[in-house]
């Protein structure tokens, strides 16, 4: 709690991250993130993230943010490794055969790189990190090179602020310490049996290689003499608190120790290549699968950064370094879910039966599943991928959620009905799913039900009271639509903004068979999505401002019920589902 203190709200065993952080320099803010993108309440804490701030939890199998324990604290473990042994050969009166203990690790007797592992753990964060293949957020044991737990990769040569081994390791001080007997390393200045040093215990290690004779003798003719004093505080100088960017209100000390009006110390190292991202670790630039990791790495950042040339290209890069490699399940994971975002659904399909090939995780059934839906797979097969991530772990309610859309427009109601409610029963915050059995009820003729889910999905995401001023009753026998019309808002009380008369939307065609939007640019194409995705039909527009669209998907069958979002793209086989602006509306059927 020194720089800040969040939240976390529990939902049935999740725990989620609420919006609001105490910063102690700022009092009440968003919490890091938020002023960005609004996660509302919906934030689920990765297990990365409390890999650094807990101890190891006893986790659920394919499960994140919901464990079966979850210790407070950062405990021993976390640097000196599992305990179990020690504690139970010193609870039983046995001692150490030798002056080495090999029942638990301790640090100290470490070589150099790996005690600096131990810290670099938690203390070196990149903006991209891609785990190693077969690794989990939890299963780096102390001794170990962290290099064999992850790949770290930086963005254009900088690094962030908090990554204060990182830091380190660009100052003279270490670099000059490297051959002494005993290097400065974190420990050096960090005790992490005692309480933080204070102001004056901070300039011990300062002074054990610069004592202050020295410094007066070197700096009798500066006018920086006066500034060096043996009661000067070296720390705030040359280890200045400063900004982190990601984090509101948050400074911390700048362990790069320099100089600060030395202008060839202004700068970090210099970018060592023009890729996106560069390697941290040197087995990334040079070893045996660095081209591997690199290009998954880059897959990761392209996905965040919005950028689809660099994941058309990283996806190429990896598809050469892999080639039928069904070992790496993970790499062809990757691989296929960047597929899936460029639209090339056929290569999609191909990485991910690779990935499945290899070991037929929950998450990779399930993005199988998605991709087969999108090139018209057999039901029946698609049905079994999403049985079998179920059986696996049938805890995972965002898989149930999109078997229940599956369901939904098969026309299998209660089954739908009932896979609805059993994801929202273990996830209360699946808002799309809240509002899929809103439509699912209003097509079975139960309004009263329907209005109250509606609304309950309106207060998980306000953005789908769009949606309930678009809301059209759909009626089809067989693959045939033979008619639409218009639904008044089953929330009457509620104010929705309108979209104006000049803005896309969506209305009944004249012929009342589908339904037309309206002020549409020429020369685009208007996509039909999933929320979660998955297209629908893309509209390829020539001319005027009107669009007609006959309800069919891509497949020539008549479009499901449920939530659905219009977005205009210029590049239909380039840009992400989600990548540009656009708005809801929904059907019932």
């Amino acid at each position: 709690g020194n720089v800040a203190r969040t939240y976390f709200t529990v939902e049935n065993g999740r725990l989620f991250q609420l919006p609001l952080t105490w910063y102690n320099g700022g009092g009440w803010d968003f919490s890091p993130g938020y002023e960005v993108n609004n996660a509302r309440f919906g934030r689920l804490m990765p297990d990365r993230c409390l890999a650094c701030h807990g101890s190891y939890p006893d986790t659920i199998p394919y499960l994140e943010g919901k464990y079966a324990a979850l210790p407070p604290g950062i405990g021993c473990e976390r640097c000196h490794g599992p305990g179990a042994l020690h504690v139970a050969e010193r609870s039983a009166g046995i001692e150490p055969d030798s002056v080495y203990d090999r029942t638990i690790v301790n640090p100290i007797d470490l070589p150099f790189e790996r005690r600096l592992d131990v810290c670099q753990q938690c203390h070196v964060h990149t903006p991209v990190t891609v785990l190693r293949e077969g690794r989990n957020a939890f299963s780096y044991l102390p001794s170990e090179p962290l290099s064999d737990h992850a790949a770290f990769f930086k963005i254009a040569g900088s690094i962030d602020i908090v990554s204060h081994a990182d830091r380190l390791r660009q100052s003279n001080c270490f670099v000059a310490a490297r051959s002494a007997e005993h290097p400065m390393e974190c420990a050096t200045c960090h005790n992490p049996h005692e309480a933080p040093s204070t102001e004056a215990q901070r300039n011990q290690p300062c002074h054990g290689c610069h004592a202050a004779s020295d410094l007066a003798q070197r700096l009798a003719s500066s006018a920086a003499l006066a500034d060096h004093e043996p009661t000067a505080h070296c720390v705030e100088c040359h280890m200045p608190r400063v900004q982190e960017r990601t984090v509101p209100h948050g400074s911390f000390t700048d362990h790069w120790i320099r100089v600060f009006s030395d202008p060839a110390q202004a700068t970090p190292r210099e970018r060592r290549s023009r890729r996106p991202i560069e390697p941290y670790f040197e087995r990334d630039r040079t070893g045996s699968d660095a081209r591997v990791y690199q290009a998954m790495g880059e897959i990761v950042y392209a996905t965040r950064a919005d950028d689809a040339q660099v994941l058309r290209d990283a996806a190429e890069t990896l598809r050469r370094a892999l080639g039928s490699d069904a070992s790496r399940g993970e790499g062809q994971f990757l691989l296929g879910l960047a597929y899936r975002q460029l639209g090339e659904v056929e290569d999609a399909v191909a990485a991910l039966e690779r990935s499945v090939q290899h070991d037929s995780l929950p998450q990779r059934l399930h993005a199988l599943a998605l991709a087969y839906q999108r090139v018209g797979q057999d039901a029946n097969t698609i049905e079994r991928l999403y049985r079998l991530a179920l059986q696996l772990q049938p805890a995972l309610a965002f898989i149930r959620a999109d078997y229940a859309d599956f369901l939904h427009a098969r026309g299998r109601r209660d089954e739908a009905e009932q896979a609805y409610r059993g994801a929202l029963a273990e996830q209360p915050g699946l808002d799309v799913a809240q509002f899929n059995l809103a439509a699912l009820l209003a097509a079975t003729g139960r309004f009263t039900e329907a209005s109250e889910e509606f609304q309950a999905a309106v207060l998980l995401n306000p953005s789908f009271a769009e949606a309930l001023t678009s809301l059209f009753h759909v009626r089809v026998a067989g693959d045939v639509v033979t008619g639409v019309r218009a639904l008044g808002s089953p929330l009457t009380t509620l104010p929705v903004r309108s979209r104006g008369r000049n803005a896309v939307r969506v209305v009944v065609e004249r012929t009342g068979a589908g339904v037309s939007f309206v002020n549409v640019p020429a020369g685009g194409t208007l996509r039909i999505v999933r929320p979660n995705g998955l297209p629908v039909r893309d509209l390829l527009h020539r001319e005027g401002l009107t669009l007609d669209w006959d309800l069919l998907t891509a497949f020539g069958t008549p479009v499901a019920g449920g939530l659905y979002r219009a977005q205009m793209i210029e590049d239909a086989a380039a840009a992400a589902s989600d990548a540009s602006q656009g708005f809801y509306f929904a059907i019932v059927r």
